[in-house]
């Protein structure tokens, strides 16, 4: 198999269990699309890495149902923007890239995403109404972070332990 082929066997991988997993009831703001974005990251050419976290997203909001074409745009770009985020700490894999990697991808995603609800007018756009926003928005913040420490972490660690047992079967991290 070449190597464009693995990559996209990769990212079809990665978007059907982003979508599988998304899809699952959860609490709001423990996902695990920040996990399929570390993962995307570490694992795919960095010209690839969004597709598996924006089609993931794509597929759940057609399944579930499309919103304000405007928070849709930030959502969007928060995802992609954190999924790019996380390509330099995880150049190499460890227990702190990965921790640091979950906490880069959920403080990027919080700070683009939180500016929906200034776009959109629930806040006004004043310095009192973004620190209002993004204090009501630190609870999902939280949320993020944890989800992707538990979700990131479970899937990095379950990568290593398949490859101490096959290592020639899994992908290697690439970069461009």
């Amino acid at each position: 198999m070449n190597q464009h082929a693995k990559y996209g066997a990769l990212a079809a991988s990665l978007t059907l269990a982003g979508v599988a997993s998304h899809a699952l009831p959860h609490v709001m703001g423990v996902s695990t699309v920040g996990a399929v974005g570390m993962l995307a990251a570490a694992y795919l050419p960095k010209r690839y890495a969004c597709i598996p976290v924006l089609a993931t997203v794509a597929i759940v909001d057609a399944m579930s149902g499309f919103y304000a074409l405007l928070a849709m745009s930030f959502v969007y770009l928060a995802h992609g923007l954190a999924t790019l985020s996380v390509s330099k700490p995880l150049v190499s894999i460890g227990v702190r890239s990965v921790g640091v990697a979950a906490v880069v991808n959920a403080v990027v995603f919080y700070l683009v995403s939180n500016l929906t609800p200034i776009a959109m007018g629930c806040y006004p756009n004043t310095a009192e109404g973004w620190l209002a926003c993004y204090v009501a928005g630190l609870p999902f913040l939280l949320k993020g972070i944890l989800a992707n420490v538990i979700y990131g972490g479970a899937a990095f660690g379950l990568i290593a332990l398949l490859e101490k047992l096959d290592a020639h079967r899994i992908l290697a991290p690439q970069r461009d």
